[in-house]
């Protein structure tokens, strides 16, 4: 048996002897990103849904003037309540969602044909008020429409004069493709992967150097880049594993949680495709430290590393092509949302971005077997 297997054997036992390393690892690591996602999804739908069923309750300054609009508001599932002192300090101060004012010239401005003068006062930065604003906005401008089609039906003239153009709006997307809502999936498995090979990592190197159990390893008649191949195997398979567990647990938590109509899906078919995908990666972030304190330090940088492409895609949502594709992290960003929206990968959005990440892991690898060789690494 070549040594590396032997060493990759060994660092497993001492791995599973470890049972709350490996609980930290293989079911909070690969677990908690699932969950933690899946339970914000259910908030924001419950949110949604309560928000878009729920009958609103307006208040209303100057009711008086536009009797007529504010009954069709109640056939909109709209209450108009007492009005505020002061609307503005109101809702700045969140103790209603939006308030309507209503001009006193508002029947006089109708009665001449002008058009009528509503301020809906609301906070544009709360995503509550926003659902709230809307279903408020589409009841008014349905109002004023009857409206309008009503004069110009009175004065003969046909209403759908006023309509020049019809746009037809084709949606494109494939199916399942509102997958995409799940625009942090990508840095939740990444950090998933990255946390993984970081813990494991520490142990096997700066772990096992505290523990004083390395110096004994390396006095073996074995290469020392046999034991570096040993522990990297051994990495990597703990990371495979967590970010199996991770696709694994996303997949049931869509099935197991009502999502609504949100239309998001996780199919099966993208769990061996973004495993395959996302494999390289686990071997790119097999690192190695000295101490548990140089390894906590590279991890922070690493997160650093990982979250920074992931916020830029998820505003940008720009297209990562041509050489963009040797980044490791930064097209894996951007791919994953394009398996998750069932866009077909061409050949070089398949093996650009392994590549880059193989290439970087073996460089990294290369650097870590010199480092074996250094005795002030183990001593």
């Amino acid at each position: 048996m070549k040594p590396w297997i032997i060493v990759f054997r060994k660092e497993l036992k001492d791995l599973f002897r470890d049972r709350r390393t490996m609980v930290n690892i293989l079911v909070l690591g690969a677990l908690l990103g699932p969950v933690l996602a899946m339970g914000l999804m259910l908030l924001a739908v419950k949110m949604i849904s309560d928000e878009a069923e729920k009958t609103i309750e307006l208040p209303v300054q100057g009711a008086e003037y536009a009797p007529v609009l504010l009954d069709y508001l109640a056939s909109s599932r709209i209450s108009v309540v007492d009005a505020l002192a002061d609307p503005q300090a109101a809702v700045r101060a969140q103790e209603v969602d939006p308030a309507l004012v209503i001009d006193p010239a508002f029947p006089q401005q109708l009665r001449d044909g002008k058009p009528a003068q509503l301020t809906l006062l609301s906070d544009h930065s709360r995503s509550k008020t926003r659902i709230v604003r809307r279903r408020i906005e589409a009841a008014i401008e349905n109002y004023s429409a009857n409206l309008g089609n009503l004069r110009l039906s009175l004065r003969g003239v046909d209403p759908s004069i006023t309509q020049v153009m019809v746009l037809h709006d084709r949606d494109l997307s494939r199916k399942g493709s509102d997958a995409q809502l799940l625009a942090f999936l990508p840095y939740l498995l990444i950090i998933g992967i990255m946390q993984a090979a970081m813990v494991v990592a520490a142990d096997l190197t700066a772990g096992e150097r505290e523990r004083q159990s390395l110096e004994p390893l390396m006095a073996n008649p074995v290469a020392p880049e046999q034991f570096m191949v040993g522990k990297l195997a051994t990495n990597v398979l703990i990371s495979l594993a967590v970010l199996a567990l991770s696709l694994l647990g996303f997949a049931a938590g869509t099935r197991m949680i009502d999502l609504g109509d949100t239309g998001i899906t996780f199919s099966l078919l993208s769990i061996p495709v973004l495993l395959l995908f996302l494999s390289p990666l686990a071997f790119f972030f097999a690192a190695f430290a000295r101490t548990v304190k140089e390894a906590q330090t590279y991890l922070g940088l690493l997160v650093l590393a990982a979250l920074t492409p992931s916020m830029i895609q998820m505003v940008l949502q720009s297209k990562v092509q041509n050489l963009e594709l040797l980044l490791p992290i930064w097209s894996h960003n951007y791919l994953i949302n394009e398996v998750l929206r069932g866009e077909p990968l061409s050949l070089a959005q398949w093996t650009l971005p392994s590549a880059g990440a193989l290439l970087a892991g073996g460089l990294l690898a290369a650097l870590a077997g010199r480092l074996y060789r250094k005795p002030d690494f183990i001593f």
